[in-house]
């Protein structure tokens, strides 16, 4: 959050007045790691953050909490409570309950103290880190640097709670050639577990991609379920006004709509800009769509959720507040069921999370 309390005072009765939900930040919680099983009393519970937290990803705990993962923080960088210090692999914020998702200042500790396991690069940072609750585990995907390589690929980590802390099961996905696999993200649909992640294999050169796989019981892709779901060869917003080369699609997250169609929320453009943007797909009636998602809302031309201003992409909505360079947009539910959303904003510096309730009308979804 950019702002001071008055800020704060002024998001908490928005939040509070729209539904979005605010809670009490303090209590204890059962059988958890000590570093992690207290939020600070002081810590402020509404739909942003100060805390420095890119590429959020949100799960509900067993107790009914709220616990936010997000890329690697270093040392010494944004409010550490519960114990919580030094460099936090993983760091997670614990927040809200029911229905009253919030948000808090403060990370409480570091849920794969271990860092990103033998297959990686000793000591580098993780980043977008996406779990899911399957049966009575959590599953955690998150991107690292394969060791020796530099080429980004996606490791799998598993833990009794969502709070872990999580162990290392090894490399996920790692394409042949040096292509990059990242940013994935779990859902669960029909007792089945299934991942979707940036997966640059389904494309070539500077072209990126979207795919969505089933695993196994273990988490463990099952590699003939893979579907490509998007391209950014479907878009342009992608590198309108961008720097680099890159055309950029990633961030994606699954969601299974009240009218029983599967949504794909994604990201584009430069993250360190006010132009990454959101865009919306329709992938039709089953998890694993038989043909690529359709962007919504003249998508090929524009994203669907970002920066309304003259720095923006003219995107069909804006989000809460309108800060620059939304994205990383992951879909949760609440206690009720209700369709909940975490993405990150960027201050021209750190990237800060947020959380809304993500609603649908006859004129599209929107966020409040």
């Amino acid at each position: 959050m950019a702002g001071g309390v008055a800020v704060l005072a002024a998001v908490f009765a928005t939040v509070t007045a729209t539904g979005t939900a605010t809670g009490t930040a303090n209590g204890t919680v059962n059988a958890v790691p000590k570093s992690v099983d207290r939020v600070d009393a002081r810590a402020a519970v509404a739909g942003s953050s100060s805390f420095p937290l890119a590429d959020p990803d949100t799960v509900r705990a067993k107790d009914g909490r709220y616990v936010t993962y997000g890329t690697t923080v270093p040392a010494g960088r944004g409010k550490r409570c519960a114990g919580a210090t030094g460099k936090l692999y993983v760091p997670v914020l614990v927040h809200g309950s029911g229905n009253a998702v919030g948000m808090t200042d403060c990370a409480s500790g570091d849920v794969l103290p271990g860092g990103p396991g033998s297959w990686a690069e000793p000591g580098g940072a993780i980043w977008a880190p996406g779990v899911a609750r399957h049966g009575d585990r959590y599953f955690m995907y998150y991107t690292a640097s394969r060791k020796g390589s530099g080429q980004k690929c996606v490791g799998r980590a598993v833990a009794s709670s969502a709070r872990g802390p999580f162990r290392s099961a090894g490399v996920w996905a790692c394409p042949p050639g040096g292509r990059w696999a990242l940013d994935a993200n779990p859902f669960t649909a029909g007792g089945s577990l299934y991942v979707t992640y940036r997966d640059d294999a389904i494309t070539a050169g500077a072209e990126t991609g979207i795919s969505a796989v089933r695993t196994d019981s273990s988490g463990r892709a099952v590699w003939s379920t893979r579907r490509s779901v998007l391209t950014s060869t479907d878009i342009g917003w992608d590198t309108r006004k961008s720097s680099g080369s890159t055309h950029v699609v990633e961030n994606p997250s699954m969601a299974r709509m009240s009218d029983g169609r599967w949504y794909l929320l994604y990201s584009g453009n430069n993250w360190d800009s006010a132009r990454y943007a959101t865009g919306i797909a329709d992938c039709g009636t089953t998890p694993l769509p038989g043909t690529r998602c359709e962007p919504l809302r003249r998508g090929a031309e524009r994203p669907y959720f970002g920066y309304t201003g003259t720095a923006g992409l003219a995107p069909y909505r804006g989000l809460p507040q309108n800060h620059r360079g939304p994205g990383g947009m992951d879909v949760f539910t609440a206690a009720d069921g209700s369709h909940r959303v975490v993405w990150h904003w960027w201050d021209g510096g750190p990237r800060h999370p947020m959380t809304g309730v993500l609603s649908r009308g006859g004129d599209g979804f929107y966020v409040r």
